[in-house]
């Protein structure tokens, strides 16, 4: 998993950089976008609804090769929504609290067994959590952030307690300037499409009124430009992806109890705000680097992937609402 994106007009953004209010305001909802599946901008969204196409795609390079004549499409909704609130008067802690559906579906039926009857991977996969961040401010420079994302992630057959699982990082951001912030930490995240725990850097940078870098890698690299109030342009780098429990009884006797899906997206991103703190989004391109696999997770390394579909790159679209804080 890697789980943050920046969408602020060029008048908010040098106002919360440069003022000491970007420490309480600006970054724990960058936090937030970490664990989610959301682009960079989402760190100031207080509700959003997104959706996502991705291009079919051939499985060439699928393992076992009996997979290599089928196709690979998908699309994905997503719904976010969080408020935040402040833990003492002078405002250096606090609380913010966030919560997340996610809909992904296949849109192909593809057979993972090798002989009769077929039995095909899952079409649908879930996700819903809370998204806990505390935040901390630990002197003028240094602010800590921790969170938690408690969920169910699943196809929602015959769900039981290992379809629930706990996500979450922990880093330190230091303000080096007006212009620059930088943090490191770790991650307990399944963005990858699998559960792993990963060193992260963060970075926010200000290049005047009208520029910002915003990255956490190993989750996204964005590029944002802010021509005027109403408009934001930029080229993100964006990992999107969970891992989720099957619990579908077909699968399950193939030994099959665990579903990956991920995507490493490159392309431009548009914003327009249409109403007050109100903005709709656009984002397109290619995939650069893909991942949608069915495993065994009582096996260990590589043994514990039982199909792996390796699909093609492809063409992707996204757009979204959102209401910013």
């Amino acid at each position: 998993m890697l789980v943050i994106s920046a969408a602020i007009s060029k008048t908010v953004s040098t106002k919360l950089y440069c003022d000491e209010t970007f420490q309480t305001i600006f970054s724990p909802f960058h936090l937030l976008y970490f664990f989610a599946t959301l682009p960079l901008y989402a760190q100031r969204e207080q509700i959003g609804i997104r959706y996502e196409q991705f291009g079919a795609a051939n499985l060439d390079k699928a393992e076992p090769a009996f997979l290599s004549s089928n196709t690979l499409s998908a699309f994905a909704l997503t719904a976010n929504a969080s408020f935040k609130v402040f833990l003492d008067k002078r405002g250096a802690s606090s609380l913010t609290l966030g919560a997340q559906y996610r809909y992904v579906r296949l849109g192909q039926d593809i057979a993972v067994s090798s002989s009769p009857p077929a039995i095909f991977a899952p079409r649908e996969a879930h996700f819903v959590f809370l998204d806990l961040v505390w935040q901390q401010r630990l002197s003028t420079d240094f602010t800590l952030f921790v969170a938690a994302r408690p969920g169910v992630f699943s196809d929602f057959r015959d769900v039981v307690f290992d379809h629930a699982r706990l996500e979450g990082a922990a880093f330190v951001d230091w303000r080096i300037s007006d212009e620059l912030t930088l943090g490191l930490g770790a991650a307990r995240t399944s963005n990858f499409g699998r559960v792993l725990i990963v060193p992260i850097a963060h970075m926010i940078y200000f290049g005047g009124e009208s520029f910002m870098i915003d990255a956490i890698i190993p989750r996204n690299l964005d590029f944002i430009f802010y021509p005027s109030k109403e408009w934001e342009l930029g080229v993100s780098f964006l990992l999107n992806g969970s891992e989720y429990r099957v619990g579908d009884a077909a699968l399950n006797s193939l030994n099959m109890n665990q579903f990956g899906f991920a995507n490493l997206t490159a392309g431009p991103i548009i914003r327009y705000q249409f109403l007050e703190k109100t903005y709709l989004s656009l984002e397109g391109g290619y995939t650069l680097l893909r991942r949608t696999e069915l495993a065994d997770n009582r096996l260990s390394g590589d043994a514990r992937f039982l199909r792996q579909f390796n699909p093609a790159n492809t063409w992707f679209f996204r757009t979204g609402i959102q209401l910013m804080y």
